[in-house]
């Protein structure tokens, strides 16, 4: 790949004659950054999933408002003790204050939060008889 100016005076990378053009860039989301969230070994979410949220949300926002928007329906999500979850930023362990804002803690555009429930299964877990956890 090599580098290509645009008219403001940018570098945009290329491939041949063929610019690449970023089209997920932060300044597109209206003051929101994409964060992405994944609650490990539940796979009934196969994947992390991304949300436009704004920086200067409060991480105990996060646990309290938006994840039980996202993960709510999970038969286990009521049993979660946030105080012994574990957080990885992009594979970076930390501990959030829930009082600090998503940016206070580091977490840029499209950062990755990972965490851990011990004692929280999900895999394969039998919830109940004919009722297994994922």
């Amino acid at each position: 790949m090599t580098p290509t100016s645009t008219a403001s005076g940018h570098q945009m990378p290329t491939l041949g004659d063929y610019p690449l053009r970023i089209a997920d860039t932060e300044d597109r989301f209206h003051g929101n950054r994409l964060v992405y969230l994944a609650w490990e070994n539940h796979l009934m979410y196969a994947a992390p999933l991304c949300l436009p949220l704004p920086p200067s949300l409060p991480f105990g926002a996060l646990v309290r408002d938006v994840l039980p928007e996202v993960y709510g329906e999970h038969p286990e999500f009521e049993q979660i003790d946030w105080q012994r979850t574990l957080w990885f930023d992009s594979g970076r362990r930390f501990r959030p204050d829930f009082g600090k804002s998503l940016d206070a803690h580091g977490l840029g555009h499209k950062s990755l939060i990972r965490f851990v429930t011990p004692a929280l299964t999900g895999i394969r877990r039998q919830l109940a008889p004919g009722r297994l956890a994922f």
